[in-house]
Order: structure tokens, then C-alpha cells, then sequence
């Protein structure tokens, strides 16, 4: 069975501003690409795309997907502005489970910064609660929380986090990087099935934004890795849900999931490095800096020390692993890459630097000199710019998110989303990268990136952080038959059109998996 799709504006991403006329496809791969006129005979049947543009298909190359299922069907603040409505929506909301979870708590939305006390949240509710900070590397707690894990003011800090506490020693009910995860581990009651269900219904959601893989890490907060791992492997599947995974394997259970070494399924649910916490975020003032932040003589959380990160590169080196590692400030991403120059990835690998958002010319330069790419995430741009230079001064903020100095360098930049922290629409990222404007600013304006190269972003360049350049991200002979369908031309539209676009179809091996 052949199909041919032809009638469209048809963008290959071969090169910019590349068209064809019309696209063969057999057996869930792109078999030629040509005009109608040649390529008609060869097809059972044909589709009009009625003027419509085609492309290939997105790909987010970092974010959590099992959160984001799970967002979709939990209390979300982050669109909240209203103190008030923010209390309500707490009092109101009660969940099955033993423990309430809410999302996207962000005191930047509030006037002056508000951060809701513990003493607050007791009045709202009774049940344990816990509230995740829109960063994920921080949240808040009522006392029924602490009492069911048994933390008090005494409870000594972990390494890499701490219990807030004020002025008088009292907790102040905020939770900060591992002290946090380790309390959100806590509340975990999932199964293969739940989380089943939470994948299905991000998945879905993705489809309808012309998204058909993700880079995800996912397999160390729903207790035993084997949960989230055999959800993804019994969920998605040429036969099952069709959907393209890379499941990004954290540094707590890197070593048992090696060890189990179970049967992925190739070009669907794929294990991909080890990932690394090198410090927190710009929000809770736990990004790692080499200056202190503004008015402060703190520096941010070093999550590990230099030997502990030295020796989980080794054991990823010794899988003949390469490593992704989470980092945001600059001396996080300076202590980083002196440890992989001291133990480099394997030939023909790469490893990955998330987020460097904080960056310094020397710092750009080393990178540029390594084996690295880059996966990025456009919309924290549009997100930190109206605050964070509060937090770090202007003098630095001009090295935040040098997007397109990464680019001239050469380095391989991937787009993404981080969800559920920030929006998923990649639309929303590909403005913030061709325009970088938030409420009519532009930050740095020399690092806006051109419309092809931000398309590439969530395409082509997607596809060779997992090797898979030769296969996916085109259209053209050969590669897999990924496409979106959409309302408009994206490639000439104003800027701001694309927070409007409109996904009609999205394709996954020439089998339509969405259509408006």
C-alpha cells in the first residue's frame, strides 16, 4: 500500500526553504519525494493536502512526559495570578489518593514574589500536601506532610537540599532540591497501569501539537524504575500507541537499570544516558553561579561534590554511556565540563548539557571544543527575563541564553519544552527563539535565531542527539514517514502568527495518529 501525498506546501527540512510537490510513502517510510506527475502511478491512493502546509513531524528533546500526563489531569497554578483564587483552588481540590499533589506553584506570578507560608496551607487543607514549585527543584508543604514522614525542625538537612526555616529555626513549610525530591518520592502510590494511563494521556496531547517523540526522563519518582519503564514499554509500540520515547536514565537508578538490561523496542522506546543533577534553578536561587546572587553572599546548591560527579561519569564511561547532565548556572556548567574533558565520552558519542542557561565566552568556547550538544529550552528565555536579572545583575544577565553565539560556534542545539515546567507547544518555543520578546521586550536581540535554524531545532537537529540523523527529521527517501499537517505556513508568517498555529493532522509512520 503506497500512498502519495501531494497538493501542499511541503517543506523537506533538507535544506532551507527546500520544497517538493508531492511524497510517496510505503511501509511507514518515505519510499520518493518528486513531482505529481511522476510520482501519481505509483500510489494506491492520494492525499490532498488542499493547499495545507506539510513538514516533518517535532520532536522535544527534554521533558518529563509521565508529569505532564499526570498535569493534565491534577490542579496546575502556574497560569494563576491571583492570590485569593490560588487559596481557593488549593482549599477546593482533593485527590484520590493519600496525599494531595498540585503543580506549578510560581511566586513570580504574585505581587512581591508571594510565597504561601505553612501556617496558610494548614488552614486550606488537612490531607498531606504537597505543592511543586514550577521549577520542580522546590516546593511547599503543610505540616500534615511533615508529620506523615516524620520530618521536624530537628530533621537534619540531606546533601544537596535543605528544609527552609525562619528566622526563629521553625520550618516555613518550603523544601528545597533533594530534600524536596526525596519528600516527593515519598508520596509515590503509582502502578504500571496508572502510569500507563498518564502516559496515553500526554501522548495524545503531544500528537495534537504535531510532537511524535520525546527525549524524557521519568524512570526514578514513581518507586521501583520498573513501574514507569514497563508502562512505557507495554504503552507505546509500532502495534500499541505510536509515539517515539527516549527514556533519559536518572543517576539513582542508572546502575539497576543497566543491570536489568531489558528488551527496548528500537525507534520506540529507546534508553538513552545517564542523567545528572548539577545544581538547581534561577527561581529558588539554587542554579550554581561562580558570583553570588544579587544583595546575598550565596552562590546556589552544588547537588554533588566534585568527586561523587567525577565517579557517575566513570560509571556511565565504563557502560560506554554518555551522560546528560542539568545545569544552569555557570559554575555548575564550569565543574562539568572539567570533569567530562577529564573522562571523555566514547568515540562517536556525544554527551548533552541541559539548559546552560548561565553562560561565559571561555565557557562557550570549551564546549565548542567538545563532543557535546546542546538541548535547550527557548520558552525559559520568555519565562526567567522579567526577573532574573534581579537575581543576578545586568552585567550577567547579558550571557543568558546566547542562543545564537552556540549556533555560530557550530554546537548542535535541540528544542525543547522542560514540561511539564513550561508549556509544551513547541510553537511557543520557536517564537520565544526567533523574536526572545516577553510583553513587548526583546532580550538580547543579537542572539535572536533565524526561522529555519529554530525549525531545525525540533527537527533535524532533534534527530542527531539520539544518532538517528539518517532516519528522522526530514522528509526524503529513506527516512521514516513523520509528518504534521498544519493551518498556515510557518516559514512565512509574522512571528507572532506562530502562537496561533493549528496542527491538522499528525503522521507517524504514514498512519495518521491526530486530526482536528
Amino acid at each position: 500500500m503506497a500512498d502519495l501525498y501531494f497538493n501542499g506546501k511541503i517543506y523537506t527540512m533538507t535544506g532551507e526553504n527546500e520544497v517538493v510537490e508531492a511524497v510517496l510513502v510505503e511501509d511507514t517510510t518515505v519510499k520518493a519525494v518528486g513531482t505529481f506527475e511522476e510520482l501519481k502511478g505509483l500510489a494506491n491512493q492520494h492525499i490532498d493536502l488542499q493547499g495545507q502546509t506539510m513538514m516533518p513531524a517535532l520532536t522535544d528533546v527534554h521533558q518529563h512526559l509521565i508529569m505532564i500526563g499526570k498535569k493534565l489531569a491534577l490542579l496546575a497554578l502556574d497560569d494563576v495570578t491571583d492570590i485569593d483564587e490560588m487559596k481557593q483552588q488549593v482549599a477546593d481540590f482533593d485527590s484520590n489518593h493519600k496525599w494531595n499533589n498540585i503543580l506549578g506553584y510560581d511566586e513570580n506570578n504574585f505581587d512581591n514574589q508571594y510565597k504561601i507560608h505553612i501556617e496558610e496551607l494548614d488552614q486550606l487543607t488537612e490531607k498531606p500536601t504537597l505543592i511543586t514549585r514550577i521549577c520542580s527543584h522546590a516546593g511547599v508543604v503543610n505540616s500534615k506532610a511533615f508529620e506523615a514522614l516524620g520530618i521536624t525542625k530537628d530533621t537534619k538537612n540531606p546533601e544537596g537540599g535543605y528544609f527552609e526555616k525562619d528566622e526563629n529555626g521553625e520550618l516555613t513549610g518550603w523544601v528545597y532540591d533533594k530534600a524536596f525530591e526525596e519528600m516527593r518520592a515519598a508520596t509515590v502510590d503509582d502502578t504500571v497501569e496508572s502510569i500507563s494511563e498518564d502516559i496515553t494521556r500526554a501522548v495524545k496531547y503531544m500528537h495534537s501539537l504535531g510532537i511524535v517523540g520525546a527525549h524524557t526522563e521519568d524512570l526514578a519518582y514513581y518507586g521501583d524504575f520498573n513501574v514507569p519503564l514497563d508502562a512505557y514499554l507495554q504503552t507505546l509500540g509500532e502495534k500499541e500507541l505510536k509515539f517515539r520515547a527516549n527514556l533519559l536514565t536518572h543517576e539513582q537508578v542508572y546502575e539497576d537499570v543497566v543491570k536489568a538490561n531489558k528488551a527496548y523496542k528500537k525507534n520506540y522506546v529507546e534508553r538513552d544516558a545517564m542523567k545528572i543533577f548539577a545544581d538547581g534553578a534561577f527561581g529558588a536561587k539554587t542554579a550554581l553561579v561562580s558570583e553570588p546572587y544579587v544583595n546575598s553572599d550565596d552562590q546556589g546548591l552544588q547537588i554533588h561534590t566534585r568527586e561523587k560527579l567525577e565517579e557517575m561519569v566513570q560509571t556511565a564511561r565504563k557502560n560506554k554511556d554518555a551522560i546528560a547532565v542539568h545545569m544552569i548556572g555557570d559554575r555548575a556548567i564550569e565543574m562539568v565540563l572539567d570533569t567530562i574533558e577529564k573522562y571523555p565520552v566514547a568515540k562517536g558519542k556525544h554527551d548533552r548539557l541541559i539548559h546552560v542557561s548561565l553562560l561565559r565566552p571561555d565557557l562557550i568556547e570549551r564546549m565548542a571544543n567538545l563532543p557535546v550538544i546542546c538541548d535547550i529550552q527557548p520558552t525559559f528565555l520568555t519565562s526567567d527575563m522579567p526577573w532574573v536579572e534581579d537575581y543576578i545583575g545586568s552585567s550577567r544577565a547579558k550571557y543568558l541564553y546566547p542562543f545564537k553565539t552556540l549556533l555560530d560556534k557550530g554546537l548542535v542545539l535541540g528544542g525543547s519544552s522542560d514540561a511539564p515546567i513550561e508549556k509544551v507547544n513547541p510553537f511557543l518555543g520557536i517564537h520565544a527563539l526567533i523574536t526572545r520578546e516577553k510583553d513587548g521586550v526583546v532580550y538580547n536581540p543579537n542572539e535572536i535565531v533565524d526561522r529555519y535554524d529554530a525549525f531545525r531545532m525540533y527537527t533535524t537537529e532533534a534527530a542527531k542527539i539520539v544518532y538517528r540523523e539518517d532516519i528522522q527529521g526530514q522528509i526524503k527517501p529513506g527516512f521514516l514517514a513523520d509528518f504534521i499537517v498544519l493551518d498556515r505556513d510557518v516559514m512565512t508568517i509574522e512571528p507572532d502568527e506562530l502562537l496561533d498555529v493549528q496542527v491538522l493532522q499528525t503522521i507517524i509512520d504514514g498512519e495518521v495518529v491526530f486530526e482536528l
